[in-house]
């Protein structure tokens, strides 16, 4: 009984001990937080990036004694992989902050940090010690690799390693909607693609401007994909096939009478809406069996139902899915065969209906697509060619169809006939600017626990012409 008694006093006294060491571990991240949310208001960036080195990398005493003293806690207790998580979290409320001011030029520079000399020398004080050979652990780690990643300036400028950063848009929109990473991280890689994006646009149209202009002024503009001159025919054959306001009306026409059918109508009303028609006898077998014949026994059980808003959601989410990805989340059979045939543009229209559809649908055509490119990233630049000739089609496609631009089509040469002129280079293209009220967000401080969420709103003011052809 005495052998049980002891038995059961040093185990509950365990989990006290345990316990109290959880609590003392989260009181001792709080006050980490805590100096960096606010040090990010009130201090200039190079002093946040002096008190970040002396804390993480040197272990010095900084300006708040109590997030030393719960650093020296952490480290006491051995919890490496609390002092991780600590460590990204830190990192993430800082980069949030920089970038929705613009300030990338440190986010760069806080990653850097870690790449200092000092956390390779020996030496002989305990807890310095044990930190270096987390942070030596940490730069190591999958964590460290996508902080360097989503750390990158957003510009096209920069030299790739891969081809796949190229495309890190995507990448970062998979961190996004990763709801297993902690929310700075996704807030973070949600402003960043955001930025990406915006830069591609800014430089298409800078790209285009210059190579469709009739003078001879040089301009330094850079092309933001690999399709070399060819954009600018892109752009006309994208926006000759319905016209920009064109294909944005039908999928309008659509959406405003979902209310007024049943769920089996629709997908009749999809299916011509897409122009792939299951009794159309020039349809592709592939299409006929990766989309039309699937999406026609999608939830059968909802077919007598009203449509509704949420189902359309669904519904489209799914035929991007079907579009892309089999039932192992590899290439569909209809991307496989687009891509060995050359086809891209194809494809890539009956992408952007179903977006324009469902706006909402975006994000998860980005999503998938980055489960594309992690599929082809093993694969050398070459060997994927195809592929990445249809991720640049996509990009400029989208681009040209966002909610903040407006491209158009005008004929510059009039002829007497009534026949209709299928010439191109008769056609010029213009883009209007429309300002969005969520592409300069205000700066926000993040706080614990309560994440900030941008509103879109359409501003009517601000609203300018570019010739870019």
């Amino acid at each position: 009984m005495a052998q049980f008694y002891n038995h059961y006093e040093s185990s509950h006294s365990n989990e006290q001990v345990a316990d109290i060491t959880a609590s003392s571990i989260e009181q001792a991240q709080q006050h980490i937080y805590g100096f960096f949310l606010g040090m990010i208001k009130y201090y200039q960036t190079d002093e946040i990036l002096d008190q970040f080195n002396k804390l993480f990398i040197n272990y010095e005493e900084i300006k708040n004694i109590k997030a030393y003293y719960a650093l020296g806690e952490i480290i006491f207790h051995n919890r490496e992989e609390d002092f991780k998580h600590t460590l990204l979290r830190c990192c993430y409320i800082l980069n949030n902050n920089w970038a929705l001011n613009g300030n990338l030029n440190a986010c760069q520079s806080l990653v850097d940090l870690f790449l200092a000399n000092s956390i390779g020398l020996p030496t002989k004080i305990h807890k310095l010690k044990k930190l270096r050979t987390w942070l030596q652990n940490f730069v190591k780690s999958d964590e460290y690799n996508t902080l360097r990643s989503l750390s990158g300036k957003p510009g096209v400028h920069k030299n790739y390693h891969t081809w796949c950063e190229r495309f890190s848009s995507y990448l970062l929109i998979a961190e996004y909607t990763d709801f297993n990473k902690p929310v700075e991280q996704r807030q973070y890689a949600e402003i960043m693609a955001r930025k990406i994006k915006k830069q591609f646009k800014f430089d298409l149209a800078m790209y285009t401007a210059r190579i469709g202009s009739k003078t001879n002024v040089k301009l330094n503009h850079h092309n933001p994909t690999n399709l070399g001159d060819g954009v600018l025919i892109l752009i006309k054959k994208v926006l000759n096939k319905q016209g920009h306001e064109g294909l944005r009306l039908i999928s309008k026409k659509l959406r405003d009478r979902i209310n007024d059918i049943t769920f089996l109508e629709f997908k009749e009303y999809l299916f011509a809406y897409l122009d792939v028609s299951r009794d159309d006898l020039e349809i592709p077998e592939t299409i006929r069996s990766t989309v039309i014949e699937r999406f026609r026994y999608f939830q059968p059980y909802k077919d007598d139902q009203e449509m509704t808003t949420s189902l359309l959601h669904v519904s489209c989410n799914r035929i991007l899915q079907y579009l892309l990805l089999n039932e192992r989340r590899h290439p569909s059979d209809f991307l496989r065969l687009s891509l060995d045939s050359n086809n891209f543009l194809s494809p890539v229209i009956l992408l952007l209906k179903v977006v324009l559809l469902c706006p909402k649908s975006r994000l998860y055509l980005e999503s998938y697509i980055a489960e594309l490119i992690k599929f082809y990233s093993s694969y050398d630049e070459v060997e994927c060619r195809s592929f990445i000739n249809f991720l640049d089609i996509l990009n400029v496609t989208l681009a040209i169809f966002d909610e903040d631009t407006d491209y158009s089509l005008v004929k510059m040469k009039d002829y007497e006939n009534d026949i209709p002129d299928v010439n191109l280079d008769n056609y010029r293209v213009f883009s209007q600017y429309k300002k969005l009220a969520d592409l300069e967000p205000q700066p926000v401080y993040f706080q614990e626990n309560k994440p900030k969420t941008s509103s879109q709103a359409l501003s009517s003011q601000d609203i300018t012409k570019t010739l870019i052809s």
